[in-house]
C-alpha cells in the first residue's frame, strides 16, 4: 500500500484516502520532514496534511498535467451552469 510520503512534488494524482471517501485529483505542493501538504482540486481547491508514513487507502492513477486540466475544465463549466441556474431560480422569487 502507498503512503502520502511517496508521492511526487508537482505531479497530479487520482486518489482515494479512505474506503468511504470519493476519487479525487491531488498534487502535493509542500514536503516537510515528518508530513506532506496536498491541494485536492475537484470539486474545490482545498489544501491539507497528511504524514508522511500514512498509507494511501488506493492510489488510483498517476495522471499528466493535461489530463488534470481537462478534469478540471469539465467541472468548471459544470459548477458554471449550476450557477447559472441557482442564479435564475433566485431571479424568479
Amino acid at each position: 500500500m502507498a503512503s502520502f510520503g511517496e508521492l511526487k512534488p508537482n505531479t497530479y494524482y487520482l486518489i482515494q484516502v479512505d474506503a468511504d471517501s470519493d476519487i479525487e485529483l491531488v498534487s502535493l505542493i509542500l514536503q516537510t520532514k515528518e508530513t506532506v501538504l496536498l491541494r485536492s482540486y475537484l470539486p474545490a481547491a482545498e489544501d491539507f496534511f497528511k504524514y508522511q508514513d500514512e498509507p494511501i487507502f488506493k492510489l488510483v492513477e498517476e495522471v499528466d498535467e493535461e489530463t488534470a486540466e481537462q478534469l478540471e475544465s469539465l467541472y468548471q463549466a459544470q459548477t458554471v451552469e449550476t450557477e447559472e441556474y441557482v442564479e435564475e431560480e433566485g431571479e424568479e422569487e
